[in-house]
């Protein structure tokens, strides 16, 4: 679904006009919204992936309902029925690709048909977020958070797992409040109490959701997609014919992109959430301002490191069995979170990495008293703290951003060995000064959107729509051609 388009746009100025149209009604609203999500996803996706989405909706359904309809069989036997059930249908979309070929030439050598596997299995869309929306929804049921008349119906569920906003690269809109999982102006927000609203909805802050949409295209259009098609792409495509300076900047670029990608289609998802009058959590928090490795996963990519702690974490033990227990757990967590962004030894030792710098970390705390010590030296012991951890992160998304092992390896060899015999092919020396500054700005430009809105706010309300159709002028000048299909969409 591309949020980032004309076409899309030009949709949503409809959409938003019949919405609005039901103010009063906020049932209603929360009716069209279900429809229009369904529609869309059979407009954009297969009906193989819209078929996976209604089935597994369905089971969610079934198993929540069995929770109460049949209690001779007990809530945690439902649980894990559901839980199996979800784990069971992500990991085959997630898999089935990698075991098709070998299954099909296995097959075939046998003399068995092999029709169903000649073709490519596409990973259905959203089947990520709306599986991990179905285990947290089943688990509040379990723990009576949604009992009674709070249960969802069928129709609620469709409409909470689909919401067009979030099914393609989230966040992940629980049913219930979480702890960390915020609204834009720090409150909580949860997908039941907006689904079952009866008070008519209001468009929430509307300079500053038209301001984050902004700053989306400006993200996700203008910068994510200048840095790759500029630095980043070429660099990762042949690194042996760049020098050891264009590496590095491509390096960094990357994390960049992926920063902009991301956290632009989720400031436009919560802008587009606020002017429906939809709370959705922000799934980014400077993140690149982390002085560790455990606060980079407080600030980065929220919702999933929430659903992580409450999903994985908790129930492998938490922190309730000691230190070492508590170590072992983080670790099964953040390995697993690297097998599901994807297939392949680069993603299991991308998740690797995370995993044994969170616990060594954990263990210098102990041992050292790192905290405590960071603390006490002030901004220099913050400022090294913030660049040691960026700095892991960028060089861990080496294995993140390769195809395959062998192509992490081929740009570290090029970064280590292209120092002198090879000529800079990029104004790498530029963009790493860029970076640098940006990096060192980037404090004061985290509350740039506020007080742009805030400035919007104090104008005349007749002239408010000219800075920002200006501002709209300035990111589509500056913008390549063409907008990139978003990366998380893939995972």
């Amino acid at each position: 679904m591309g949020l980032v388009s004309v076409e899309f746009g030009l949709f949503f100025v409809c959409f938003f006009a019949l919405y609005w149209a039901f103010w009063r009604q906020p049932r209603a609203q929360s009716a069209l919204l279900t429809l229009t999500s369904l529609a869309l996803l059979a407009y954009y996706a297969s009906w193989v992936a819209s078929a996976c989405f209604v089935a597994f909706t369905m089971f969610a359904w079934l198993v929540s309902r069995g929770m109460d309809a049949l209690p001779r069989i007990p809530r945690k036997a439902w649980l894990w029925i559901g839980i199996g059930g979800g784990v069971a249908h992500l990991a085959f979309w997630k898999y089935a690709e990698f075991f098709r070929v070998p299954l099909r030439e296995t097959l075939a050598a046998h003399g068995f048909g092999t029709g169903l596997l000649e073709s490519t299995w596409l990973l259905p869309l959203g089947v990520s977020y709306y599986t991990f929306q179905g285990i947290s929804y089943l688990h509040a049921r379990y723990r009576r958070e949604i009992d009674g008349p709070l249960r969802l119906s069928l129709f609620d569920l469709l409409g909470h797992f689909g919401l067009f906003l979030t099914i393609t690269s989230g966040p992940i809109l629980r049913a219930r409040n979480a702890k960390h999982l915020t609204a834009y102006d720090g409150s909580e927000c949860n997908g039941l109490d907006q689904i079952r609203q009866a008070t008519p909805r209001k468009v929430l802050a509307p300079t500053l959701a038209l301001t984050l949409i902004l700053l989306a295209l400006a993200k996700k259009w203008w910068l994510a997609g200048w840095l790759s098609e500029s630095l980043v792409d070429p660099v990762f495509a042949n690194p042996s014919q760049f020098q050891s300076l264009d590496v590095l900047a491509a390096i960094y670029g990357y994390t960049l992109q992926l920063f902009f990608d991301f956290s632009g289609y989720s400031d436009l998802v919560v802008g587009l959430g606020m002017l429906l009058g939809l709370r959705i959590p922000v799934n980014f928090r400077a993140p690149l301002l982390a002085s560790n490795i455990r606060e980079f996963w407080d600030r980065w990519h929220i919702s999933l490191s929430v659903w992580i702690r409450d999903y994985l974490y908790i129930p492998l033990g938490g922190s309730k069995h000691g230190f070492s227990r508590t170590q072992l757990n983080l670790f099964i967590a953040l390995v697993l979170s690297g097998l599901w962004h994807g297939q392949g030894w680069n993603f299991a030792l991308w998740g690797f990495l995370h995993a044994s710098a969170l616990v060594l970390l954990n263990i210098g705390d102990r041992v050292f008293g790192g905290r405590e010590k960071l603390t006490r030296s002030g901004w220099p012991g913050k400022a090294l703290g913030v660049f040691v951890t960026v700095n892991f992160v960028c060089f861990a998304f080496v294995f993140f951003r390769a195809t395959h092992l062998a192509d992490a390896i081929a740009v570290f060899r090029a970064l280590f060995g292209n120092l002198f015999d090879t000529p800079i092919a990029t104004d790498a020396p530029l963009w790493l000064l860029a970076m640098l500054v940006a990096l060192l700005a980037y404090p004061r430009l985290v509350h740039l959107p506020a007080r742009y809105a805030s400035a919007l706010d104090a104008m005349p309300t007749w002239l408010r729509p000219a800075p920002l159709l200006a501002t709209l002028a300035l990111v589509a000048m500056f913008a390549p051609s063409g907008v990139p299909g978003f990366i998380y969409a893939n995972f």
